[in-house]
């Protein structure tokens, strides 16, 4: 289900949220502007939207490289998940993305900016991720923060015994750190686990988007092979769609403007993606999400 309002009870499978005041126009700028886009691109959005998966939610701290950031955006898209975080401890750092690489694969996704890890892993926590630092198969760049109290898997080792216990029925938030220091020691406090990439040659690294595409396409396969229920549910689907028709078509805002002005909060609300709000505890005033 999709949490409605304040007062209502968090349902953790979902995070996406749509405030009292907006509920009833669910579904309605779907209905205005769905005429304005051609059959073929609307079923290629229901198609897209019917194999999106919410099981796997990448976040990059304070990762900066364009091209790398885009490379990881296309792979995202690629293997048919949605959720991404961007965590930067300098507030003024900012995320960009390289035209000729991600190829307009941003705007099929759902991010959220946050710049503390304790806020980060508290989020993470309540909303049922596994954290899941990705790592160098010697753990060169974690040595000194490594814990040996947690598991470390391979990404050859997902349809193992020992991966299926450990997840359970959980999602996973997969930690990429910077490209030049990788996770940062705080995660230590927080991590569920360790993922590398087994690595057979001279060379003892991967570049990111490599490491990246390698891991999250064994995911989905794990996910494909051991969960029934990876796939969004049907609320989850038709409020994605409208997100995209909302962002995609051409002159949307002028017409709701014009011709349905009383669709305009919504339709701004559900155009932003500001309903992809991951929750903390609804008692816990001490840790409020960062702000989109």
């Amino acid at each position: 289900m999709i949490w409605t309002g304040p007062t209502a009870s968090y349902d953790s499978s979902t995070q996406y949220f749509i405030p009292e005041h907006l509920k009833n126009d669910f579904g309605k700028i779907d209905a205005a502007l769905r005429g304005f886009m051609t059959e073929p691109r609307l079923a290629k959005m229901e198609k897209v939207a019917g194999k999106r998966s919410r099981k796997v939610l990448t976040v990059f701290e304070n990762t900066h490289h364009a091209h790398n950031i885009s490379a990881i955006l296309r792979t995202i898209d690629a293997f048919g998940f949605l959720d991404l975080f961007f965590l930067y401890s300098n507030q003024e750092m900012r995320f960009r993305t390289a035209d000729t690489i991600d190829r307009g694969a941003s705007q099929w996704l759902m991010p959220k900016r946050l710049v503390s890890i304790e806020k980060c892993s508290h989020i993470l926590k309540q909303n049922g991720y596994k954290i899941i630092l990705v790592s160098l198969p010697d753990f060169s760049r974690t040595a000194q923060h490594y814990s040996e109290k947690i598991p470390s898997f391979s990404s050859n080792q997902f349809d193992s015994t020992a991966f299926k216990e450990f997840m359970g029925d959980k999602k996973i938030a997969l930690i990429f750190g910077s490209e030049l220091h990788g996770v940062s020691p705080e995660w230590q406090n927080h991590a569920d686990a360790y993922i590398s990439v087994e690595m057979y040659g001279f060379m003892e690294s991967l570049n990111v988007s490599v490491c990246a595409g390698i891991i999250l396409q064994a995911l989905r396969e794990f996910f494909e092979k051991s969960s029934e229920n990876h796939l969004l549910s049907d609320l989850e689907r038709k409020l994605v769609i409208e997100h995209w028709i909302a962002k995609t078509c051409s002159n949307a805002y002028e017409y709701i403007t014009n011709r349905k002005p009383e669709l305009l909060p919504w339709f701004e609300y559900v155009r932003s993606g500001n309903f992809f709000q991951p929750m903390i505890s609804l008692n816990d005033l001490t840790l409020k999400p960062d702000k989109p």
